[in-house]
């Protein structure tokens, strides 16, 4: 019986997810962190979580707990920080990839790498029957949505190089090796395919990277 509990709770919290989505922001607390604007000024105060999507679009900032918010975009900072999670600022959407959004950091160095999240319909809409008896039946409705991670990495600020590229999925070693030219034996071992230096090790080859240029 606890099992079903359990397992009837995780699938309402599934199911509910587009309307957590909405009202998340008038239930969520208000964590420390920070906004750093354009001209570079470091404001401390306490911000509120959005879900992954939302975070991307805009932030509420409070200076203090209890002053009024004010609500920024990504082009008016540069970054922010809530608790320990750190979004900057970077041109990813639109036709020409161009507009800008808050992109959650997930390596720092001298190549940094983010996550850019998506919901995308995957066709998988279905109901699932959690019980069943005479003519009484439970069951959850899922819409076949779900949230994809993209991946981009910036180098030394400017060089921009989003893995999800048609280009470098068809042309990895090419353009990788490129990207790290700089440094040389890196560069051959993508070159050469080696083993470990291929498209699914690219965690590896920025942090290999990074060390170097740290040493």
């Amino acid at each position: 019986m606890k099992q079903f509990v359990l397992l009837l709770s995780l699938l309402i919290s599934t199911a509910s997810f587009s309307q957590i989505d909405e009202n998340w922001e008038d239930v969520s607390e208000k964590l420390p962190g920070y906004v750093i604007t354009n001209k570079g000024e470091k404001i401390e105060g306490y911000l509120k979580r959005f879900l992954k999507i939302k975070s991307q679009r805009k932030v509420k900032f409070f200076k203090t707990l209890d002053s009024k918010p004010v609500v920024y975009d990504a082009k008016q900072l540069k970054a922010y920080k809530i608790a320990d999670d750190y979004y900057e600022s970077h041109p990813y959407e639109g036709l020409s990839g161009k507009t800008k959004v808050f992109l959650l950091m997930t390596v720092k160095g001298k190549i940094k790498l983010f996550n850019y999240y998506i919901r995308v319909e995957d066709n998988q809409g279905k109901e699932l029957t959690l019980s069943k008896k005479g003519n009484k039946e439970v069951s959850l409705d899922f819409d076949g949505s779900k949230v994809e991670t993209e991946v981009l990495a910036v180098k030394d600020g400017k060089e921009y190089l989003k893995f999800a590229s048609p280009k470098l999925m068809f042309s990895f070693k090419k353009v990788m090796s490129k990207y790290v030219a700089d440094y040389p034996e890196l560069a051959k071992k993508i070159k050469e395919k080696k083993k470990g230096y291929k498209i699914l090790s690219i965690l590896k080859i920025v942090n290999e990277y990074n060390e170097h240029f740290v040493n």
